[in-house]
């Protein structure tokens, strides 16, 4: 008889630690999956990445698109188009035999590829994920491929092949204000001016997608979107930026071929601002570059120069017209500074403007004869007289009464020797070409007076004539306005930023009075805009080394006489012609660029038309409105003073 095992009782005691281990066991679990939630939380993106990266994995950047750089009005000077690159994954081409024929024959049609030299890449690389086969296509030379790859018919066996989008940049109107754009190189980063200078606003963050194939060979994917860039906008108008451009252009074409076969001047530079706020509405200068292929200088070099050049003689062409002439170069005045003269000694009450002075033609100063524009002495001078006839020995005689101590104090007051902190790159600093207190003498005080033996630059000399005319308000010249997202909402507007007072009110209405006089009856007549009151100053200032007997010529001016809404400054470095110093050709310039920006910008005529340089075009040769050809008999007739005509050198031992 078979004995019948009986069964044990767990105990009560087991049961209850049986229990117990059972809930530390859920308490477990539940704390795991706490720590695996608060894991997949804060660092799920991270975890995934290495999981996909333990199996068949790839990581592609999504390119962020760079801000656009926009005028006043919104018309776009510099935009980032898309582009796509073929890729081709031989991994996925190679998965199945049926898939090869039809994707090598669709590559082929759509983006005209070599065959053998595509099968031969697919043969050497059967496992390869990241092939280029195409660059920078545009989206509609992809669409017809990818349309055909969504059809499920005809696309089903064409795989391995998928486009990698990236940006160019593109410059819609090539070299116009291509020295305030600048440029951008691989990388999206800029070289010179805005693309340079707000470089971190216009960049954005590049995106990333992650992915792999699972054992279906299906691609699955994470994908971590690009953030734009913002957009500029600029302070420049495009259409006062075409005008300036084009009487440059045409002033060069005039003289390139006179004196000597080359260009119409070394460089000419052109600043239009609105003296009310800073804003610069046009900037340019030449030589330029077109910002679409800013590394070719087949048009100022020959391709045989070009060849001949070593690496250091490339990059110094390169930066030669790459370099903003108004912001980067530095020069010596001549007469534009005489008005700064007086307002100085007007403010300190050095001058009262009452007095009167004798011109013998110039000042022997420390052993130097000093020469005046007007060899043989212009006679009694007022104030407002030397500085209509642009009498160098007044002004010296003024600089006497004024003191080298009140001289450079106010050299300072009108930022000279400054920055003006512009918001574009490469600003010169003049500070160690001003003359400070301690090395001042009676010599470079009176040639400092008349605007010689100091330099400046074009943004220097135009920020602080617009103080000048103004009422007194000195503003920092700027380039950009605002700052939007890539759906045009602002992000930041650039307020006109109010820097100091400069003279009083008082003081810039007789400088105005004085400078409308000049233009209107003395060496400034040539820059006279029929119809519109004017007040401006020229400028001729001889070279170093002065023996060379090279100059600069210049012409600075304001419309309307009082309240002004618009300032410019022309300057014209050594013109292309045997006798230099007519300070008429930046005259001539700044009056063909004013008689069609005024009527643009709703600046109204405030003056009976006199018909005054009505007919004369941008040599001075009478023709415009007329038939008469452009010949020398035509030419416009002023005199020596007018000219600012230095028959020899200024400074003689």
């Amino acid at each position: 008889m078979s004995q019948i095992k009986k069964k044990k009782k767990i105990s009560m005691g087991m049961r209850k630690k049986l229990f117990i281990v059972f809930l530390l066991i859920l308490a477990l679990v539940f704390v795991l999956i706490g720590r695996l939630a608060a894991i997949e939380l804060r660092s799920g993106e991270k975890y995934e990445k290495i999981v996909l990266g333990q199996q068949e994995y790839s990581s592609q950047t999504i390119p962020f698109r760079r801000g656009d750089i926009v005028d006043r009005k919104g018309t776009i000077l510099a935009a980032s188009t898309e582009v796509y690159n073929v890729i081709l994954d031989c991994s996925v081409l190679t998965a199945k035999e049926e898939y090869l024929e039809p994707t090598v024959s669709a590559l082929v049609k759509y983006f005209e590829l070599d065959e053998t030299d595509l099968r031969q890449k697919i043969k050497d690389n059967p496992k390869k994920q990241y092939i280029v086969l195409a660059k920078k296509l545009s989206y509609d030379k992809v669409q017809p491929f990818e349309e055909l790859q969504e059809d499920e018919k005809k696309g089903a066996n064409i795989k391995g092949v998928w486009f990698e989008k990236e940006y160019i940049r593109n410059y819609p109107y090539n070299s116009l204000a291509s020295t305030i754009l600048g440029f951008t190189t691989s990388g999206n980063v800029g070289i010179g001016g805005i693309e340079d200078y707000y470089n971190e606003t216009l960049n954005g963050t590049d995106g990333r997608k992650y992915g792999y194939l699972n054992s279906d060979s299906n691609f699955e994917q994470t994908v971590k979107e690009a953030v734009s860039g913002q957009n500029v906008v600029s302070t420049i108008d495009v259409n006062i930026q075409s005008i300036v451009e084009e009487k440059i252009k045409e002033f060069n074409d005039a003289y390139k071929d006179n004196h000597v076969k080359g260009n119409g001047a070394l460089h000419i530079g052109v600043i239009l601002m609105n003296p009310n706020n800073g804003e610069v509405l046009a900037m340019a200068n030449y030589p330029n570059f077109d910002c679409n292929n800013a590394w070719d200088l087949t048009p100022y070099y020959s391709q045989k120069e070009i060849d001949a050049m070593s690496e250091e003689e490339t990059l110094d062409a390169l930066n030669t017209i790459w370099n903003n002439f108004c912001t980067t170069y530095t020069y010596e005045p001549g007469s534009t500074a005489k008005p700064f003269t007086i307002a100085s000694g007007l403010e300190t009450g050095s001058l009262t403007g009452n007095e009167t002075f004798v011109c013998d033609g110039g000042e022997k100063i420390g052993g130097h004869n000093i020469r005046c524009v007007n060899r043989s002495g212009h006679g009694t001078e007022t104030i407002k007289k030397a500085l209509m006839d642009s009498c160098n020995d007044a002004l010296m005689q003024m600089s006497y009464k004024i003191g080298a101590n009140n001289f450079c104090k106010y050299q300072q007051v009108f930022n000279f020797g400054l920055k003006t902190n512009i918001d574009l790159p490469g600003e010169a600093r003049t500070s160690e070409l001003i003359y400070t207190l301690d090395k001042m003498n009676d010599t470079s005080l009176a040639t400092n007076a008349f605007g010689q033996n100091f330099n400046v630059t074009m943004i220097q000399m135009i920020s602080a004539y617009s103080s000048l005319v103004n009422g007194g308000s000195y503003y920092q010249p700027h380039v950009v306005s605002k700052i939007t997202d890539e759906n045009g909402n602002t992000v930041k507007t650039m307020e006109p930023t109010l820097l100091k007072e400069t003279v009083s009110k008082g003081t810039s209405e007789t400088i105005n009075s004085y400078l409308e006089s000049t233009v209107a009856e003395g060496t400034a007549k040539t820059a006279k805009v029929d119809g519109y009151s004017m007040g401006g100053k020229t400028g001729t200032a001889q070279k170093l080394p002065r023996k060379d007997r090279n100059y600069l010529v210049s012409f600075i001016g304001h419309v309307p006489a009082k309240d002004p809404e618009l300032v410019a400054y022309v300057v014209v470095d050594q013109p292309n012609v045997a006798d230099q110093p007519h300070s008429t050709y930046a005259q001539h310039i700044a009056r063909e660029i004013l008689e069609e920006v005024l009527p643009y910008m709703n600046i109204y005529p405030d003056e009976e038309k006199k018909g005054t340089n009505a007919n004369l075009d941008i040599t001075g040769n009478i023709e415009k409105n007329s038939d008469s050809k452009n010949t020398n008999s035509g030419k416009s007739k002023e005199t020596a003073a007018e000219q600012e005509n230095y028959t020899g050198d200024i400074f003689e031992e």
